[in-house]
């Protein structure tokens, strides 16, 4: 499958959507196009997406694997918001994505925290939220968020094939899926981000895959086991140790979840 977007029809058929939408064939990344535009003062709401990046990136610095089976896409924010409400943005898009993969398709789709989407038990998309904070306060915020539509041509890489997943794993993609859901992205998107926090902060918790599930979390303190209890209004992550101890965790990584 190789996915191209017609930014004509994504406008179209995000008609009431407020965002500036422009779509483009390629490009390195399309987190790092918005930041530069933003550091040249585009306005707020500016979104980009692209079927094919050659230099995506995701969390701690890795690369976003991102064949033309899929797409990718950023948003500009101009919040002048509390530093610490920054994980907000990426939460707040997981729970947009959700909503737009279950309205134009049939699968169900839920959050491994904080920022990946999970369908079926495997990832199928990502989100990275890259920030500038001035006299502070957060100056602009760029969402990232990439979504692998149908499995690439022979397969995913083998480092990623054990997790990673797609909304159509059989490859029967419907004609002209890629425009409807980058446009209900964006419409989602602006939902998530005009309303309180709170309510999304609790579908964002009604969503998660971790909680009541044994993991293993990796911060500063290394590998450690325990169970996922709660994800609190803040996205903090509470997670009980084997020793009874419990911990709120507002950085680190689920590396794994435990089947039993």
């Amino acid at each position: 499958m190789k996915n191209t977007l017609d930014e004509k029809k994504v406008r179209a058929l995000a008609l009431g959507c407020s965002y500036e939408i422009h779509t483009v064939d390629e490009t390195d990344s399309t987190n790092n196009r918005l930041k530069e535009l933003a550091r040249n003062g585009a306005k707020g709401g500016y979104l980009l997406a692209t079927a094919h990046q050659t230099a995506g990136r995701g969390r701690l610095g890795r690369s976003f694997f991102s064949p033309q089976s899929g797409v990718y896409l950023s948003l500009l924010l101009r919040p002048r918001s509390d530093p610490d409400k920054t994980l907000f943005f990426t939460t707040a898009a997981a729970v947009a994505v959700c909503r737009a993969i279950e309205k134009t398709s049939k699968e169900r789709a839920q959050i491994k925290w904080v920022n990946d989407v999970y369908i079926k038990g495997r990832k199928a998309c990502g989100i990275l939220t890259e920030a500038a904070i001035s006299e502070g306060v957060t100056d602009w915020a760029v969402v990232g968020i990439g979504v692998n539509i149908a499995p690439p041509k022979g397969g995913f890489p083998e480092e990623i094939s054990d997790r990673a997943g797609a909304i159509f794993n059989d490859g029967n993609v419907p004609k002209g899926y890629e425009n409807r859901l980058v446009a209900q992205i964006a419409i989602e998107l602006e939902r998530v981000y005009s309303q309180p926090h709170e309510p999304t902060a609790g579908e964002y918790r009604e969503r998660s895959l971790l909680i009541g599930r044994r993991i293993t979390v990796v911060n500063g303190e290394g590998h450690t086991d325990c169970t996922a209890v709660d994800v609190d209004d803040e996205a903090r992550l509470e997670v009980e140790y084997d020793d009874g101890r419990r911990e709120k965790l507002f950085s680190g990584e689920v590396e794994r979840i435990i089947l039993e």
